[in-house]
């Protein structure tokens, strides 16, 4: 079994529910407020650790207490084991807003996981070999991840980039990439406003092009297929975390042999599940009904 390796952030998030966001000038009242660990890159790799495939963290943090709580609330995820990387930065945080529709809005700080080096990022993907996944996305430095996809791409691993949040010019980086993952809107921004921005991305040299499309599932474009993956229906709480949850259910899949069309379909099924329950990893489904999820796989139509 191929093993899947996350290289990128780990946040403390901040929750909080409101019925409505606030306008400019305006202060309401969260109903709940909720403190747990997150970050895209955290997130990833406890989503992946939960299909069963073997998996490594590494995330740049701070000297502080954050981080003891970052640390000590994956101790008991199985197959995932972290590098926690010391930054002189402190441990990054993101706020999540949730609205009475279960949508959200997030803000980021990240000096930490800037703080990551580009000699950093090749001496941690040294390990990597062939098969492997490398997982990347936006919160890292350019320079940083593009050192990354070079050694994945020189080792012979399959680099998944998730495009969130698009901080600088991906383009670069796009070359290098196996699988891309994007919402409808990185994807517009990505391919500069094409008619079928999948497509457009797809021309342009990444093999495996998956837009996520909410509530409405996934798209996914090969040179073999144009398929749109139905998601299950469901009633959204919060929508956090739910792109890391499927970009991690689908890099543990295919880690362990599942096909592209399979492990893309398990993981709209999941991060439909996610949304369903409060907060981001607290919301993930847990190993047991991952597994179940392979029962439930919705038909494949094609566009």
């Amino acid at each position: 079994m191929n093993r899947v390796f996350v290289l990128g952030n780990a946040t403390v998030d901040i929750i909080q529910q409101m019925q409505c966001f606030p306008n400019p000038g305006e202060t309401v009242l969260a109903s709940t407020s909720l403190r747990c660990a997150g970050g895209k890159g955290l997130n990833q790799a406890v989503a992946a650790a939960r299909t069963g495939a073997s998996v490594s963290l590494a995330a740049p943090v701070g000297h502080d207490n954050d981080a003891t709580f970052l640390a000590e609330s994956v101790l008991e995820e199985a197959d995932l084991c972290v590098d926690w990387l010391l930054s002189p930065a402190g441990t990054d945080l993101s706020v999540i807003w949730i609205n009475g529709s279960g949508e959200n809005v997030i803000v980021s700080s990240a000096d930490c996981a800037l703080s990551l080096q580009p000699t950093q990022s090749r001496n941690l993907c040294s390990v990597l070999e062939a098969g492997d996944l490398l997982v990347l996305q936006g919160n890292l430095s350019l320079a940083a991840t593009l050192a990354a996809a070079e050694v994945a791409r020189a080792c012979g691993a399959r680099t998944i980039l998730n495009t969130a949040p698009i901080a600088w010019d991906m383009t670069s980086v796009l070359r290098l990439v196996d699988i891309l993952i994007a919402n409808e809107g990185e994807a517009a921004f990505l391919s500069q406003g094409a008619h079928d921005p999948a497509k457009a991305l797809h021309a342009i040299g990444v093999p495996v092009v998956i837009v996520t499309l909410g509530p409405e599932g996934a798209r996914i474009v090969h040179h073999e297929y144009d398929a749109i993956l139905p998601a299950p229906i469901v009633l959204a709480i919060d929508t956090a975390g739910a792109g890391d949850v499927f970009t991690g259910t689908l890099a543990g899949f295919l880690a362990q042999g599942v096909d592209m069309i399979s492990a893309t379909t398990i993981a709209v099924a999941a991060a439909s599940q996610s949304v369903t329950q409060s907060g981001t990893t607290p919301s993930f489904p847990s190993r047991e009904a991952i597994r179940n999820l392979f029962d439930l796989i919705p038909q494949v139509s094609h566009a």
